[in-house]
């Protein structure tokens, strides 16, 4: 049997943190599949404790015995959640520990089932009326999908939803900090990035960041929080410089860029970025595209963060990345789509779609549907520990 084309997205609150993961396919989930994905491919292990919102058609009533059920949120087309033979199998469910959640406003009249607690519902850019009358009387999660810009999300808290999907994070915005008051703060780690992308001396990185003392705070403290692996906290530059080593620096540098400088709060895009990076290095690593060294795996992970610059920044990508003097094929991949970094890049925004949207563009790449399945439960644990610890 085929496997199914799925995608997995960021569910976030109204802070913009991260409050679970929503898993979607164009083909249906079965239990099998499911079980794929959440045990063979490591994607419960990955998701620490995160909740995952599952869409599927039809819910098994032995689905605990191929998934976990705790943290996990099925949602169920309202049309299922009525059935009139509905209603045993939704509480069987809802006992064996799974969260139910409606796709879907129930017609005029209808009544859900006491086991189903939420709605999660396609908003776009409008919010049905009669919303926060069925809202108000479920206790969560009401989930707000396909939200495409910041005002759209306004419209979607106005409704009382609380957790919220979409690429309204990826659109410029003054009301996220992301537009051109981001710019002059910008300059220094540019310069920054500039000069480890070009291998240059440790003193000179090190002076750059004495020479701005935010930067050299966010630094340290964005390293601090989310490098878990690390033994020791970093309390200098020289010290992150010696423990980290030049390539990982670089990546936190890379990462930096997000964290709102000058805004302050959580960024909506940092954990995004880190989300677009780890899929790139993921995707290049399992197709064996990884020498030795790391360089082309290195490649792949900026081209992920860097793409979302022109959000941030609200310039074109060619503006923000001319001064960074990048490798041909990373610039290429950037700013054409040229090459397999290119490709490869193509396919991880598309995937920020619905399934069905980017299956062509996967396809393309040579990517198997299942070996995609894989990717995604790899390359989500780094991602979610940003969005943990820099809300």
């Amino acid at each position: 049997m085929s496997f199914p084309l799925v995608t997995l997205q960021p569910v976030a609150n109204a802070r913009h943190g991260w409050v679970a993961l929503s898993l979607d396919s164009s083909g249906g989930l079965d239990a099998t599949s499911l079980g794929r994905v959440f045990c063979e491919f490591g994607l419960y292990d990955a998701l620490g404790g995160l909740p995952c919102v599952v869409a599927i058609d039809d819910a098994p009533p032995d689905l605990s015995d191929y998934i976990p059920a705790q943290d996990i949120i099925l949602r169920l087309p309202v049309a299922s959640c009525l059935k009139a033979n509905a209603a045993p199998l939704l509480r069987r469910l809802q006992q064996d520990g799974f969260r139910l959640i409606a796709d879907g406003l129930p017609p005029a009249g209808s009544k859900l089932p006491a086991s189903v607690t939420g709605i999660a519902l396609d908003c776009g850019s409008a919010v049905m009326p009669h919303a926060s009358e069925h809202l108000s009387q479920l206790p969560s999660p009401q989930l707000a999908l396909g939200i495409d810009s910041t005002d759209a999300l306004a419209r979607c808290r106005d409704a009382r939803f609380q957790w919220f999907a979409g690429s309204y994070p990826l659109r410029p915005s003054t009301a996220t900090g992301n537009t051109k008051t981001g710019a002059p703060a910008s300059a220094p780690l540019l310069k920054l990035l500039s000069l480890v992308a070009q291998d240059a001396e440790t003193h000179d990185i090190e002076m750059v960041l004495r020479q701005d003392a935010h930067l050299s705070y966010l630094l340290l403290r964005l390293v601090n929080s989310v490098s878990f692996a690390l033994t020791q906290k970093i309390s200098s530059f020289g010290q992150a410089l010696q423990l980290l080593g030049r390539r990982q620096l670089q990546r936190w540098l890379q990462l930096l860029l997000y964290a709102n400088p000058v805004a302050g709060g959580a960024s909506p895009l940092l954990p995004r970025a880190a989300l677009r990076a780890a899929r790139m290095e993921a995707l290049l690593r399992q197709a064996g595209n990884a020498d030795s060294g790391g360089d082309i795996a290195d490649q792949a992970f900026m081209a992920g963060m860097f793409s979302l610059l022109d959000a941030l920044l609200g310039k074109p990508l060619l503006e923000v990345v001319a001064p960074l003097n990048l490798a041909d094929d990373l610039a290429a991949a950037l700013l054409e789509r040229r090459g397999r970094l290119g490709q490869l890049l193509d396919v991880v925004i598309a995937a920020e779609g619905t399934p069905a949207s980017f299956g062509p563009t996967l396809a393309g790449a040579g990517i198997a549907p299942d070996a995609w399945a894989e990717t995604l439960a790899q390359s989500c644990r780094w991602p979610i520990q940003v969005s943990r610890e820099t809300e």
